[in-house]
Order: C-alpha cells, then structure tokens, then sequence
C-alpha cells in the first residue's frame, strides 16, 4: 500500500484505545477502514512501558504512543493492601513472614539450648511460649479481618448505587490525565474511543473543544457487554459499569460487537439509535503465509484428529476440560496456541494435568505467530474448539473472534453451548455445541463431528460463508455511519 501524504482538508478523526496496538487487530482494521473512506486518522495508543511519545505510521494511519504511568492505581493498591493488613504488633506479629522468621529464630537457638545455663533455658523457654501466643493472636487477627473485609465487599456489591468508580478504579484518572490533553490537542472532527477505559478522557476531551465552540461527534466502540461481565471481580465489574453509566450521555453512538448487545445496549441506556454492529472478523482478502505450520510443529500424522484451542488462557475460556476429554478421545491430539507465550503458569498448568491424566503425550503447548499469520498457521488442524464459560450474558450475546479465525483457516468448530455462538453453528451447519462443564459432552461432541468431518468441512469452506463474516463486508457499516455523523 502505497502511504500518501495526509490532505488536511480532510476530516480528522482521532481513535484511541489504552493499550497497545501490535495485537488488537480490531483496532488496526478500523483505523485503517475509516482511513480507507476518505478520512485522515490519527490512532493514539497507551504505552505503558514507555517514557516518551512514539510516533509511527500504520498504512495511512497516524500513530502516537503515549506513556502512561499508573501512578494513582499503584498508590491505591498500595494503600488498599496496607489497611489490609493492619495488625496489633504488641499482641501479634506484622505478617505471616515475621511469623516465620521468629519460628526459624527459635529453632537455631534451641539447637544449643541443652548446653545453656539455667537461666538461658527458661529465657528461650519464655521465647517460645511469647512465639506461640503472639502466632495465635495472628491467626485470630487475620480470620476476624479477612470476614470484616468480606462483609464490606458484599454490602457494596449488593448497593451499586454506594460504588465510587472513581475511588475503585484510579487507573481511569491516569488514563484520562495522559490522554484527554492530547485527544483535545489533536483537533479532531470526530472522536472514535475504543472500549470502555478511555470513556472519561474522551469525554473530558469532547467537553473542552466544546468550551472553544466546537461540538464533535463522540463514538464509543464497546468491545465488550459490561454489564454482562461476570464471575471476575464484582467490585470493580460494578465499578465499571457506573462509569459506564455515567459517561455514555456524552457519546454521540456506540458500536459493538453482535446485535444481542446491540439492542441490549440500547435498551438499557434508552439510545436514540441501535447501536452499529461491526463483527470482529479478519479480513478475507489479506491472508499471510506463516512461516510455520501448525501440524508440522506440533508432528502430528495427517491421519489423526488434531484439535487447536487458539488464545489468552483466562479462567473463563474453561481450557481444562479438553484436556480432560482427552482420554475419550484416543488418537485426537489438542494443540493450544498460547497468548501471550507457551510459559505462562496456567499453560503449564495445562501440561501438568495432561501428564496426570495420561495424555500429557498427546497436548502441545504452542507459542502464537503473528497476527496476520495466525489463519495459515491454524489452517493444518481438523478442529477448531472454544469451551467458553456459560451463563455469563457478555459470553451470551458475543462472537468470539477466535471463531471467525477457525471458519477463515477453513476448520470447523465445537464449542459451548452459549446463545449466539451456538446459533451461528446451527444455522450454518459449520460445527457442533457441547456443555463445557461436562467432559462427557466435550468428548461426545468432538467424536461425532470427527465421525462426518468431511460434511463440516464442506460447509465451513464455503466462500460465501467466508465473504459474509469477513473484515470486507463489516466495513461498510464503518463507512456507512461515519458519513451520517458527517452529514449531520
């Protein structure tokens, strides 16, 4: 692509998203999309390791880095462990450590404690009885502490309304104080803001181009249904939600990520407009050869099941079970193409467990290639596979966009039953669902789509089917909202 110098009489859309760029295609490809429509863009990206201002290009798109220092969270957590761990240093020790260390004292000492005058034997005696009592008190403190804390958390997760967001979540004021000057600085025409962090540094900068008379149209993209996220922590889950709530009157319109969330969002904050939804797919006409293949890597036969679990190794992607489906699935190998590497505790947890289980032989633990090679590179497996937690409305109502790389790379898909997910495979013919808190049902499924592979692979290679979920057909509901706000 040949990068043009920018026309300033161009509109000038500034985006911006809180953290890096390299790996959230979903940003890149809008950048480069409304670039593509006529409008010159300027992407600005948190860099938290940073100490300067990194200016670079994407295609035609501007970038600029900015360092952001999380000065107010790192004082937050500090001051939130230390009332935590309050203690009474006269009736217990400081912490479970100075604990340790008195315990480790006192076994040296009473080494030689037999070669000791009378007077040393009672002194290390005294000793040991002060450790025991001043132990018990410790113990006693951190139960009575530890449920104080528990009751305080319920009572606020049970009253929302009580939650500050501002005092639970300081990172949102250093994110709003590196950003906002330069969303303002940088003039915009329309301001693009990209999930749910930057809400505040793009409406406090909408707000001051307001005061220099200029009203510019404010998107917020929502990659994710926050009232809809669950089983993490619900204090700062709540916490984001009612900054949510309290900054979406200053957005102009929302895109997301599916239709459910679309007509949810719509309903709960009661917009003018259903939200725009742009589905997270890649693009159908940009495939890059990786420089490695999947099955070679991991030596599995042409003949064999290979199943591959591509992405982050959180707690709700539910990875374990297809591990422990494994010894159903005999001659069926998974390989799990980590993020961000292969090292990480909770992949080794993964090889650990396979070991126990008797399969350890039959897991691969992958490191990712680049992004833009990851459908060649998955492209040599049978089965593509998503054990997604159920019962979480943002797991409900979302389309991973792992999936859309599975149906790209031409690999039919088993995955867990959530809503939408489940009616995209059914409608389609492209996979089949199973409960993912049942390794039974994990293993039922694989086995019976193995058992008519050939039937899968003939409807998820269909290039009609590819078009319809590409990056190319969801940039046009792109193109086609930046030119109502234009016209407005």
């Amino acid at each position: 692509m040949t990068t043009e110098q920018p026309d300033d009489s161009r509109p000038h859309v500034v985006m911006a998203v809180a953290t890096g760029i390299a790996q959230d295609a979903r940003v890149r490809k809008t950048a480069l999309s409304v670039a593509a429509a006529g409008y010159r863009v300027t992407l600005v990206w948190g860099d938290t390791g940073g100490s300067a201002r990194t200016a670079g290009t994407l295609g035609p798109v501007t970038t600029l880095g900015l360092p952001v220092h999380y000065t107010r969270r790192d004082r937050r957590v500090h001051a939130r462990g230390a009332r935590r761990r309050w203690r009474l240093p006269v009736v217990s020790y400081t912490s479970a450590q100075a604990r340790r260390s008195a315990q480790q004292g006192l076994k040296r000492d009473g080494a030689a404690a037999g070669n000791r005058t009378l007077f040393g034997r009672l002194s290390h005696g005294a000793r040991r009885q002060t450790h025991l009592w001043r132990s018990r008190a410790l113990t006693v403190q951190d139960y009575v502490l530890v449920r104080a804390w528990h009751r305080v958390d319920r009572f606020r997760i049970r009253n929302r309304a009580l939650l500050s967001w501002r005092r639970e979540l300081p990172n949102i004021a250093d994110l709003e104080h590196a950003f906002a000057p330069v969303l303002r600085d940088l003039n915009p025409d329309i301001l693009h803001i990209h999930d749910v962090h930057l809400l505040g540094a793009g409406a406090s900068a909408k707000k001051a181009l307001a005061r220099e008379h200029r009203e510019v149209p404010f998107i917020y993209d929502a990659h994710e249904y926050i009232a809809g996220m669950t089983k993490g922590d619900p204090i700062v889950e709540g916490s984001y939600l009612r900054m949510e709530q309290h900054y979406m009157r200053a957005v102009d319109h929302v895109i997301t990520v599916s239709d459910p969330i679309a007509e949810t969002l719509r309903d709960d904050y009661r917009l003018s407009a259903t939200p725009t939804v742009v589905l997270n797919a890649p693009l159908a006409a940009q495939k890059v050869p990786s420089k490695r293949q999947l099955r070679t890597e991991v030596g599995v036969p042409r003949d064999m099941c290979l199943l591959v679990y591509s992405g982050v190794l959180g707690v709700l992607r539910n990875i374990d079970v297809l591990v422990r489906a494994l010894p159903q699935l005999p001659d069926t190998h998974l390989a799990i193409v980590c993020v961000p590497h292969s090292r990480t505790a909770a992949a080794q947890a993964f090889a650990v467990l396979a070991d126990e289980l008797g399969v350890g032989e039959r897991l691969h633990l992958v490191d990712p290639v680049a992004p833009d090679e990851i459908i060649d590179f998955l492209a040599t497996a049978d089965i593509g596979v998503h054990p997604l937690v159920t019962g979480i409305p943002n797991h409900e109502m979302a389309l991973p966009n792992k999936v859309f790389d599975y149906l790209h790379a031409g690999l039919p898909v088993a995955a867990s039953n959530v809503a939408q997910l489940a009616e995209l495979l059914r409608t389609h013919g492209i996979g089949v669902t199973f409960d993912p808190a049942d390794v039974d049902s994990v293993a039922k499924a694989i086995t019976a789509m193995w058992s008519d592979i050939d039937t899968f692979r003939k409807s998820v290679r269909n290039p009609d089917l590819v078009q319809m979920y590409s990056w190319e057909s969801q940039e046009r509901h792109l193109a086609a909202l930046y030119a109502a706000l234009e016209a407005r």
